[in-house]
């Protein structure tokens, strides 16, 4: 196919060739709208961040910001509040009509905004065409209006896959996901987690996703790019699909976009692949004979370079040096990354023996190098999101180890004052975002953690935890090693 766009000769199609049918025309005008809508940012917001951004201390949160934003006038409610995990993000509310839908933001009503954008589209496109009786064809808008489609893929992608080649989105597991049971993640927790244990494959998909970009930012090489959109991001946009993932709409964009793109070489593509004819793709390029539309285009393409892939590069390289978005930057407690057994545990100043069907007694404690404290009880809630969401600021609002989670796993962003020994937990379970907790802690050895406050129901507790200082990770293990499971 490289040899079919770049090496074959191209044909620029002039001004005066032949008008378009009357069907190409209609569908091009419900298409051009259709895709305007989809790829030109229309909330107010999006401009207003290129003025209000601090381009002193650019941070990846602001280039997301700064990517585009979805043609959005109707929200899809959350049927619990909290449980889309969108951290902080929940605060600004998105839309002008809310739409109450039982599978929420998975099912068909999340493609509410893709049928308006369509209907739009139909309804002008039928106008358009009332209006515009004049023999003529659209080659000049359809070039634009390819390149548009081509950089709000590309622009939109960056992102992701940056996040990827320093890989940051799916970051190394968690102690608390070591230690939670193999069916207590949702669907979509699995599919993400799997590549937190093999970062050189998540590098790999990062770099695969950069050849997108690059392919889709020249355009001899925006077909095969398109190409590679199609199937490979296609393909995630299906596994969002079955495993109710959140982002499935975005990631069908880059199917329905790359397929828009490529469309226009399919004709040539089946001659060449299917009927082995050679083939000379009539391609329109828009000739920018004009000084100020060469001096315009060279700085709109260097500026987007500039920014979507040299400036992201060098952000995301330091965002995985120094704050891994997905992880919280708080340190915790000195020397309290571990597993701890729960070996004492009283309510109300009764003794609780050890029993895995009691729903209030703890069952087991992670804390992680980072301020998180997790601990099992066999008590139902209600699970938030599925991989942690955006690119958050605060701490408690960085769910990856916690969201998708259940089996009664609750997580806890906590802050430590190591003078009055304290310990001021905050769930991170959105759905949960106002409950709090607070301890007295002691460690009357390196490995005991001794624990005095009340629970959620707001019973009095004592605690005692003792660190599983041989556990092992089969996981992180050789290949041929082997391993011994202790229970």
């Amino acid at each position: 196919m490289s040899t079919l766009i770049e090496e074959a000769p191209v044909q620029t199609v002039t001004s005066a060739a032949a008008s378009w049918k009357g069907y190409e025309k209609v569908s091009f005008r419900i298409a051009f709208i259709f895709f305007f809508l989809l790829t030109v940012p229309t909330d107010i917001d999006y401009y207003k961040n290129w003025f209000t951004t601090d381009w002193a201390h650019l941070h990846i949160r602001d280039l997301g910001k700064l990517a585009g934003s979805s043609f959005a006038p109707f929200k899809i409610a959350e049927n619990h509040p909290g449980e889309g995990d969108r951290g902080s993000l929940q605060e600004k509310a998105h839309g002008f009509f809310i739409i109450h839908s039982e599978s929420g933001n998975f099912g068909l009503a999340s493609y509410v905004n893709w049928g308006v954008a369509l209907l739009i589209g139909v309804v002008g496109g039928l106008i358009w065409t009332l209006v515009d009786k004049k023999p003529r064809n659209y080659r000049v808008l359809y070039y634009f209006l390819l390149v548009a489609v081509s950089y709000a893929m590309l622009i939109r992608l960056e992102g992701l896959t940056f996040s990827k080649v320093f890989p940051t989105q799916m970051p190394a597991l968690a102690e608390t996901q070591l230690n939670t049971n193999f069916g207590d993640f949702t669907h979509q927790k699995l599919y993400w987690i799997q590549l937190s244990f093999v970062h050189n494959y998540e590098t790999f998909i990062g770099l695969a996703e950069l050849a997108i970009m690059l392919l889709l930012f020249f355009r001899k090489t925006r077909a095969l790019g398109a190409a590679m959109a199609l199937f490979m991001i296609g393909n995630i946009a299906i596994a969002n699909h079955v495993y109710d993932g959140g982002i499935h709409l975005a990631a069908a964009f880059y199917a329905l976009g790359g397929t828009f793109v490529l469309w226009r070489y399919i004709p040539e593509i089946w001659n060449l692949l299917v009927r082995e004819k050679d083939t000379a793709p009539q391609v329109y390029y828009f000739p920018f004979e004009k000084k100020w539309q060469q001096y315009l285009r060279i700085g709109l393409k260097t500026a987007v370079f500039t920014l979507f892939f040299v400036v992201s590069a060098y952000l995301h390289w330091d965002n995985y040096k120094h704050d891994s978005y997905k992880v919280p930057s708080r340190p915790g407690l000195a020397d309290s990354k571990g597993l701890y057994e729960v070996t004492e545990f009283k309510l109300n100043n009764k003794l609780l023996p050890y029993s895995p069907l009691d729903s209030v007694r703890w069952q087991n404690v992670t804390f992680e190098k980072w301020s998180t404290i997790s601990f099992a009880v066999n008590n139902t809630f209600r699970i938030h999101g599925e991989a942690g969401r955006g690119k958050q600021f605060k701490d408690v609002d960085r769910t990856y180890e916690s969201a998708g989670t259940g089996g009664g796993r609750r997580h806890y962003y906590y802050e430590a004052d190591t003078v009055k020994h304290t310990l001021h937990l905050f769930n991170k379970n959105k759905v949960y975002k106002d409950e709090e907790l607070v301890f007295q802690y002691e460690r009357p050895t390196p490995n005991r953690f001794i624990l005095k406050g009340q629970n959620e129901y707001k019973d009095s507790v004592y605690i005692v935890l003792d660190k599983k200082v041989d556990k092992t990770y089969p996981l992180y293990e050789g290949r041929n090693q082997a391993a011994i499971w202790n229970p």
